[in-house]
């Protein structure tokens, strides 16, 4: 076992903490305003420019989520051997140089498919470590008893910026076409990088000051003591299945209104700012939720919620009456999703020692969000073999059942008081 390394509250009492945050929060918002300018600029590159086939796109999308399955696990490792801030600031500055090669590319006349393949799995994996970083940096940003005000106050920050970039994205590439469209990209992962110079209170972890034990080691203490937590294991299962859950019923979405629900391009545009719109208001509410309710209700209210906002997507047919219902839907259904997110993720915080903490963190996100391009392969090969509405009804099925789950075990006793407590185990 490491030598856990000092404690977060001491951290966070050592001056400067408010200032820390604002330049976090911006810095943070700057990057993930870009990587939204990124998501979208990527594959109307590869489409307008070099004609890429619908599979050929489908691949470009799995290589970009594919490192969460490869290096989510190693980082919760990596992480906790160097500074966190340098973490996030060299990740930041090689991610702009990475993407800055695509508009170096077109110049060059030697823009290519491979090409886009292999920057968007180097850009995936940088991404995976420096959110790796940059959430566990929060805990030590923050006074242990408002540890769940700033795990909302993050998530509600990354959820405006998505707004934002996604809208910038798309006015950008109308202006000036995809490739040039990625040095906004580049300048704000620049800035980023700026912002995170100016954070303090992150110290190099114990990990970074002792002999290091192998990788796989460290990987396997952090997923033991996760599977075998009373609390986190069934609060890991449960996220791993709505993953799954979600992929099965959200993959097919957009293909889903467009052909079957007749909403158009700007019924699918409303639908999915509806969505957005639920996740900051998930994020503004979620602190709340938990002083008055405590952690284990709205964690069991909120995953069966989620699952129930998906069933209009069952029942909708064409007409406006159901594109409102279905607005009203996505947008509880990515509310009560940030309310879960940051919950948990406090929950995860609170309840694990701090030198397991990155790793415990990264096992969460390996189950959870590096299932999610497997499943969602999955719900591509299951939609040709019976229909698009039973895939989504077996989706919910998932998520259900999963809530169920959730409500039979110790994650529902669980109380506000916990935040005081939970992470003095």
């Amino acid at each position: 076992m490491t030598t856990a390394p000092p404690a977060p509250t001491r951290l966070a009492r050592s001056g400067g903490k408010p200032r820390s945050r604002r330049y976090f929060h911006v810095g943070e918002g700057l990057g993930h305003a870009g990587s939204c300018v990124h998501g979208i600029a990527l594959p109307a590159l590869a489409v307008l420019q070099l004609d890429a086939s619908p599979g050929q796109a489908a691949l470009l999308a799995s290589a970009a989520t594919f490192p969460e399955l490869v290096v989510g696990l190693p980082a919760g490792v990596l992480i906790n051997r160097y500074p966190l801030r340098t973490v996030m600031i060299t990740t930041d500055l090689a991610s702009a140089a990475i993407v800055l090669a695509i508009p170096a590319s077109v110049l060059l006349d030697a823009l290519s498919l491979p090409l886009l393949y292999a920057i968007a799995l180097i850009a995936g994996s940088l991404a995976t470590l420096h959110k790796a970083a940059a959430m566990a940096a929060v805990p030590l940003l923050a006074d242990e008893d408002q540890l769940h005000r700033s795990n909302a106050q993050f998530t509600g920050v990354i959820t405006t910026a998505g707004i934002i970039g996604r809208t910038l994205g798309t006015v950008l590439i109308a202006l000036t076409g995809p490739a040039r469209t990625l040095v906004a990209d580049a300048v704000s992962l620049v800035l980023s990088a700026c912002c995170a110079t100016r954070v303090k209170g992150l110290p190099a972890p114990a990990g970074a000051r002792e002999v290091r034990r192998p990788m796989r080691e460290e990987i396997h203490e952090g997923v033991e003591y996760t599977l075998n937590d009373p609390v986190l294991r069934p609060l890991v299962v449960a996220l791993t299945a709505t993953s799954v859950g979600s992929a099965l019923t959200m993959t097919l979405l957009p293909y889903h209104l467009l052909t079957t629900l007749k909403t158009g391009a700007t019924g699918l545009g409303v639908v999915m700012a509806a969505g957005s719109a639920g996740g900051l208001i998930g994020a503004l509410i979620a602190p709340r939720l938990v002083r008055r309710f405590g952690s284990g209700p709205v964690l069991a209210t909120g995953f069966g919620l989620h699952a129930v906002m998906q069933i209009p997507l069952l029942l909708a047919v064409p007409g406006p009456a159901w594109l409102i219902v279905l607005i009203f839907a996505a947008c509880g259904q990515y509310a009560t999703a940030t309310v879960v997110g940051t919950t948990q993720r406090s929950v995860q915080q609170w309840h694990t020692p701090p030198e397991l903490r990155t790793r415990v963190q990264q096992t969460a996100r390996w189950l959870g969000t590096g299932t999610a391009p497997l499943a969602a392969l999955a719900t591509g090969a299951l939609a040709t073999l019976t229909t698009v509405r039973t895939v989504m009804a077996l989706g919910i099925l998932v998520l259900i059942v999963s809530a169920g789950a959730l409500c039979r075990s110790p994650v529902r006793a669980l109380t506000s008081r916990d935040e005081a407590t939970g992470a003095a185990r």
